[in-house]
């Protein structure tokens, strides 16, 4: 599925919808029902959640709030990646059966055709976060963890923070608070090494921070592979699966550039991909650790992107090429130098491991690791050949037309350059 928590996180907010509309006007608390057979109480005094008569008039409260967000980032840095400076505005939705956001506008229902549902602050912020958790067209991580982080984080930043409270409540009643994965030690330090390059202080720390980041992942999926290939461990029972991933809106110009940024990532940590023929998504095919791996990443990497395509098109420094035509070819230029920094982290931390001891009669090859790595390959091969079969999967990717924009695509490769791995909500920390 495209995205598999829409369902849970829509129920997790209807239960904070029910629980607000409960509020005791007396006493201004309302007794929330937690726990399998619902006995646990727990005792919430929410903030006054704002209603509103038509969709015109969120457009203020929205205003207020975006204004709030950068005030906090002046004073104590962006937590958004510096989505809280990109427009949002505020528009009438004929129907009146959803509330959706979409490149910096929130469509909302009218009261007068059955969206009083959708008119209320919950539902707002809902859409506001979806705004500070993507870019461009480009979705980040739909309805799941980073996107639930997100709108946890909004409310707090807002002063909401007994609804943000609620709504961690009901996120954990739902059963949207997962155990940590079996491989939880190597992804925290992963996270950790991310942590270090959001708060790095020069471009060399960064570039180093990245490539550490990408040597760990494939370290530890060259320690995997060579306990499935020895059945020395529990993990020697691991096989390939897939995952799909939807990284784009139907009819986005940028969705075929946000599609190669994901193959560069997944060239580099041993996965394959099948592409949607809109290009609006992709599917990951190889083990579990890798896609994940490859999810946080992208998560990553692709706000930079999208934001430094921002700067530079509203610096002019492309004119007079056109706007469109500028940004295709620094996302082109910018996947370039991605692609080829995480494959230079790869190389340097495949030949540390898989390099035998020195011996005349030796070959790389007979390391144990090479080995294990070239069975992985087989597997991941055969099982995307396999799947490819079931699903009638024919063609090949076209990728996007060349553009011929060569300043621009330059300007792409020396932001690409500065890139580094955020806060990579997907990661367990």
């Amino acid at each position: 599925m495209d995205d598999p928590d829409r369902r849970s996180t829509y129920a997790a907010e209807d239960l904070v919808a029910a629980w607000l509309d409960a509020v005791d006007p007396d006493t201004g608390e309302v007794g929330a029902g937690l726990g399998p057979d619902g006995r646990t109480t727990r005792v919430f005094v929410p903030e006054a959640e704002p209603r509103f008569g038509d969709p015109a008039d969120v457009g203020t409260f929205v205003d207020h709030v975006m204004e709030r967000l950068r005030r906090r980032a002046k004073e104590l840095g962006t937590g958004y990646r510096g989505r809280e400076s990109a427009p949002v505005d505020v528009v009438a939705f004929p129907g009146w059966t959803k509330a959706t956001y979409r490149d910096g506008t929130v469509f909302l229902p009218r009261r007068e055709t059955g969206g009083a549902w959708a008119l209320r602050g919950l539902v707002v912020l809902h859409e506001l976060a979806h705004h500070l958790n993507t870019g461009d067209g480009a979705i980040i991580d739909a309805h799941g963890e980073g996107f639930r982080r997100t709108f946890v984080q909004l409310l707090g930043d807002i002063g909401w923070s007994e609804i943000s409270a609620m709504l961690g409540a009901a996120y954990e009643e739902i059963g949207l608070v997962r155990d940590a994965p079996a491989d939880d030690g190597m992804l925290a330090k992963v996270g950790k090494l991310l942590r270090h390059a959001e708060g790095a202080a020069t471009e060399a720390e960064r570039d180093a921070f990245l490539g550490k980041a990408q040597q760990l992942a494939t370290a530890h999926s060259i320690e995997l592979a060579v306990a499935r290939a020895s059945h020395e461990r529990t993990e020697a029972a691991a096989t390939p699966t897939f995952e799909t991933m939807r990284l784009g809106h139907r009819g986005q110009h940028s969705n075929v550039r946000l599609v190669a940024l994901m193959l560069a990532i997944a060239s580099a940590n041993d996965l394959r991909c099948t592409i949607r023929s809109d290009n609006t998504g992709v599917t990951l095919y190889g083990f579990a650790g890798d896609i994940e791996v490859a999810r946080a990443l992208y998560v990553s990497l692709v706000v930079q992107m999208v934001a430094d395509a921002d700067a530079y098109i509203r610096s002019g420094a492309h004119r007079p090429t056109h706007g469109r035509t500028a940004r295709a070819a620094f996302y082109a230029g910018w996947t370039d130098r991605i692609r080829e920094r995480l494959h230079a982290a790869r190389a340097s931390a495949r030949s540390r491991v898989c390099t035998p001891p020195t011996s005349p009669s030796t070959s790389v090859t007979s390391s144990p690791a090479a080995v294990a790595l070239a069975r992985k390959d087989v597997e991941v091969d055969d099982f995307f050949a396999y799947m490819k079969r079931q699903h009638g999967v024919r063609g090949t990717w076209r990728g996007g037309s060349a553009v011929g924009d060569h300043a621009s695509a330059f300007r792409g490769r020396a932001a690409a350059d500065r890139a580094r791995l955020g806060a990579a909500p997907e990661l367990p920390a």
